[in-house]
């Protein structure tokens, strides 16, 4: 047994004999086999319904960072049909892909298989008034960063929060599961890294090329050319936008 399993199992004990425990699992990098100096231990500890509170916390055990987070059934429940609605798989990757350290009474088993159905479920669409105004806002953010390069202000910090939301529109013009950020780069550019976080819908090439070219860009005029081309591919991703036709309407109930 490893230091960091040996850790794991001392940190666990805190909760396993509790009344309320029902199970555990280990995610992220440990699962994976790409933990580094770095990584933290990321642990999902599921509890009765009836216990009445939550927690995240970190701690620290023999040396190794526990990030873990500690919730009732129908909490992680809610959270998945959140992430569901959002276009995101955050707690089904977790439970799908994850290792279950302990299950109690079957519920980590069955919260797993719900999750494996979630994947397998096409994401519903966003509505067409939604999706105006998801390309209303990217419209407006890339006009404050044309206004401040304009006026020959620094652009970086709304350079990047363009780019952030045009990843975000894409993968939600497209239907498809928004992968980590901070793993985007080798997701996109390295199948075996790729596979091994089990990322399964992948943008075509000229998506992964147009985003490396905002993100290798180095000068000012090679980051605002290479927006520019980003921009205009993802709204015609989106069915296109112009800005003064925008209509954001929809009946809503009367009271």
């Amino acid at each position: 047994m490893q230091k960091w399993e040996i850790a794991l199992n001392k940190f666990l004990e805190r909760y396993i004999h509790e009344p309320w425990f029902e199970g555990a699992l280990l995610c992220g990098s440990y699962t994976t086999g790409n933990q580094t100096e770095f990584s933290d231990i990321d642990v999902v500890i599921v509890g009765k319904n009836n216990m009445g509170w939550q927690e995240k916390s970190n701690c620290y055990v023999d040396g190794f960072l526990m990030e873990y987070t500690i919730n009732p059934v129908y909490k992680l429940e809610e959270y998945m049909a959140t992430y569901m609605k959002n276009h995101r798989h955050i707690d089904q990757n977790m439970f799908v892909y994850g290792k279950i350290l302990h299950d109690k009474n079957g519920v980590m088993k069955k919260l797993r298989q719900k999750c494996v159905r979630d994947i397998k479920k096409p994401f519903k669409p966003y509505s067409e008034y939604t999706k105006s105004f998801i390309k209303y806002h990217l419209w407006d953010k890339y006009d404050e960063l044309l206004s401040l390069d304009a006026r020959g202000y620094h652009i970086d910090m709304q350079y990047w929060a363009v780019v952030d939301a045009l990843i975000s529109a894409y993968y939600d013009f497209k239907n498809m599961p928004h992968p980590p950020r901070s793993k985007i780069e080798p997701i996109l550019t390295d199948p075996e890294f790729a596979k091994r976080y089990h990322i399964q819908a992948m943008p075509p090439k000229t998506f992964t090329d147009k985003l490396l070219a905002c993100m290798n860009a180095k000068s000012k005029t090679a980051k605002m050319d290479a927006v520019k081309a980003f921009y205009n591919y993802v709204m015609r991703a989106g069915g296109g936008f112009d800005i003064g036709k925008f209509r954001g309407y929809q009946k809503i109930e009367k009271r």
